[in-house]
This record gives C-alpha cells, structure tokens and sequence, in this order.
C-alpha cells in the first residue's frame, strides 16, 4: 500500500501535444455514464479523460493544444463537430477497430442474403459413444446434427441440436461409468459445466 500511495502521489508526467490524436468514449459505468479518453496516436498511451461524450469538451481541448494533425476517431457526430471546431485544420481517420466495425455492419446483411446459396455441409455418421470417447477432440467426427437421427423430431434450430445431442452423449457416457474428466476433455467442456 505504501508503495502504491507513493505512485499515485507522482505527479502526471509533462507531454507535448501529439501530431497524432486518438479520441474514443469508454464507459465508467456501463450503460450509465460515459466519457472521453485522448490517447497519443503515435506513443498509445492515454493523455487525458473528459467528461462525457459531447462536443464541447473536446472542441475545449483541441483549442487549448494546438498542433494536432491528424484525429483518428469513430464516427460520432458529436466528435466529429468537437474537431471540426477544435482543429479545422486536422486531418480525419478512422481507426481499424471502427473500420472493421463498419464494414462486418456493412457485410453481414450481404452474407446473409445469400446464405441460401451456399450448399448444406455433408451429413457425417454418427460414431458409438465408446469410440467417441477415446477418440481425440479435434479428430473431425462431429456429433450429431439433428435429433432426426435418433428419431426425435425437434423444430429449434441446429445449434440447440448439437447442444442436445452433446448433452445426451454426456449422460450416456456418465451411465456407462467413465470418469468425469476423460468426458470433459472429451467434449471440450469445463469441469463446472459437465457438474451443473
């Protein structure tokens, strides 16, 4: 604890306004409070931390260190007219995290319109549960796909299936006396998974 108070009771280090400039919000109480942390674009470390995610903060800082080149930020209105009114001169970029972002928005709905023209993958023979047990976990078997190999029709969808189905198999091998743990290394479960 001394160690520690004497850490905090450094004084901030003294840094130059960056050419490069990192904007983004973070929550400091999810969901509830919101606020806006400066980051040094080049060094990525953080800089400063305003209050909320409004444009004047910002616009406030930017004018009060001038010098900034390049603001790299997400697309939020209100940072867009916080630079736009701080540094009008800067140059705007988006970084990976929100690009990515935007483009899997972008995509997704893509993907998904088409999903009915990709072929279904190729129904595997169910193995017995003794040979699925010794078996590796990456061995390429999958359990089965659907209740309808077992003669149980069920309308939910393929994955509560193959939730079904691992579930069935771990009860079955639970009742032919294999120990617990060969059954989780087995299914690549968690011990406090296969116990509740």
């Amino acid at each position: 604890m001394t160690l520690r108070r004497r850490v905090m009771a450094l004084p901030d280090p003294e840094s130059s306004t960056p050419r490069v400039l990192g904007v983004d919000d973070f929550a400091t109480r999810h969901g509830q409070s919101y606020a806006t942390v400066i980051t040094d674009g080049e060094r990525h470390h953080p800089i400063d931390v305003l209050p909320g995610r409004a444009a004047a903060p910002l616009a406030a800082w930017l004018t009060a260190h001038p010098g900034v080149q390049i603001i790299c930020r997400d697309r939020a209105g209100a940072y867009a007219d916080g630079d736009r009114l701080g540094a009008p001169d800067a140059l705007r970029v988006a970084d990976r995290c929100h690009l990515r972002q935007g483009l899997g928005r972008a995509v997704e709905p893509c993907v998904a319109a088409q999903r009915d023209c990709l072929p279904a993958p190729p129904m595997e023979p169910k193995p017995s549960s003794a040979d699925m047990l010794w078996e590796p976990a990456h061995s390429g078997t999958a359990p089965p796909q659907n209740d309808s190999d077992r003669g149980v029709p069920d309308p939910s969808g393929p994955r509560a299936q193959r939730k079904k189905a691992a579930h069935a198999q771990v009860h079955e091998l639970l009742a032919q006396g294999h120990p617990r743990r060969a059954i989780v290394r087995h299914v690549g479960w968690g011990l406090l998974t296969l116990l509740q």
